[in-house]
């Protein structure tokens, strides 16, 4: 029942009982994956707590899975795939994509925004943001819409991630300028509503990019590191997240923010690596980093006395 602590545990174990039961596998980088392979044959079943996507490469295995499912719980078969937990996601012969234009649509007329003057670019990057020290600015307000853009930002909206994650620092006060920024934002959604992530057959290779702000929208000196990463020509994942060592350089900086993007694209591989019908052995995967003095630092695996408060991190993308 909902409510009680323990019914997530429970549930759970009880769903993962059932299907491990029946032959289906947990993928070990996420234990909400299920799936099985028999002669060439797979099914896989996401789970996001009582929500299931199941799919696989024979319509009549993924038939008798349904028919598993609803034998043991009260279950309802919504079809193939068109819209889960406000992803749209559309066909063509050249793939698929995602978007989530119907859901930026809610939110903006739900906070009297869809009628504003569009924008060309989430934020002004002239414009620097502090934390607040006076009174805050209707405050339960700017956090209701932080929380329904970092929904967006997490499932299909790489292009706000950035700013979201910096506007996310100041939801306990913010100021004027906090709220011009993300009516800024808000106008950028109105321009790009239709913003969709196209998926093709090829190329399957796991590919990133890692970067780093260096202090430009932080009071504290603090960097901000973001990677991406693209499977098919669409991202798959992505993060931009304020440092927690206070780098001394650029060069440290980029490291650190490697040392993260190389943490993602490990658990990435194993994800991969863990998932029926795909190539094995898992190509080698290739991140791009903009920085020279970073990649000879890296390249040279010895470090000296000034590097000490990033020594693990040195390590680290040596490793990967």
């Amino acid at each position: 029942p909902y409510g009680l602590k323990q019914a997530p545990k429970q549930w759970h174990a009880k769903f993962d009982s059932l299907v491990t039961s029946n032959g289906f596998k947990i993928n070990e980088s996420d234990k909400c994956i299920h799936y099985m392979s028999e002669n060439n044959i797979c099914t896989i079943i996401c789970l996001y707590v009582d929500d299931l996507l199941i799919f696989g490469s024979n319509i009549h295995v993924v038939n008798n899975v349904k028919s598993l499912l609803c034998a043991n719980f009260d279950m309802k078969d919504l079809g193939e795939a068109s819209v889960i937990l406000g992803l749209k996601i559309t066909r063509s012969e050249h793939g698929f994509s995602l978007d989530q234009s119907h859901y930026i649509e809610i939110f903006l007329r739900k906070y009297n925004y869809f009628d504003c003057k569009p924008a060309c670019t989430p934020y002004d990057p002239s414009v620097k943001l502090f934390k607040n020290t006076g009174d805050s600015v209707k405050q339960s307000e700017y956090a209701s819409i932080i929380g329904s853009l970092r929904y967006a930002t997490d499932c299909t909206r790489p292009d706000i991630s950035y700013v979201v994650g910096v506007l996310c620092r100041f939801t306990s006060r913010p100021s004027l300028e906090h709220w011009h920024a993300i009516e800024r934002l808000m106008r950028y959604l109105k321009r790009m509503m239709n913003f969709i992530l196209h998926y093709e057959k090829f190329p399957v290779v796991l590919e990133g990019y890692s970067d780093v702000d260096w202090n430009t929208l932080s009071d504290d000196s603090k960097a901000t590191s973001g990677y991406i990463f693209s499977i098919g020509g669409g991202a798959v994942s992505w993060k931009f997240k304020k440092q927690t060592i206070l780098a001394q350089s650029t060069m440290e900086s980029e490291l650190i923010a490697l040392a993260t993007a190389s943490e993602e694209a490990g658990w990435l591989r194993n994800l991969l690596s863990d998932t029926p019908l795909w190539e094995k052995q898992i190509p080698v995967v290739l991140i791009h980093c903009d920085s020279t003095s970073a990649i000879a630092k890296v390249q040279n695996r010895y470090y000296n006395g000034k590097m000490r408060q990033i020594r693990r991190k040195h390590n680290t993308v040596r490793d990967y």
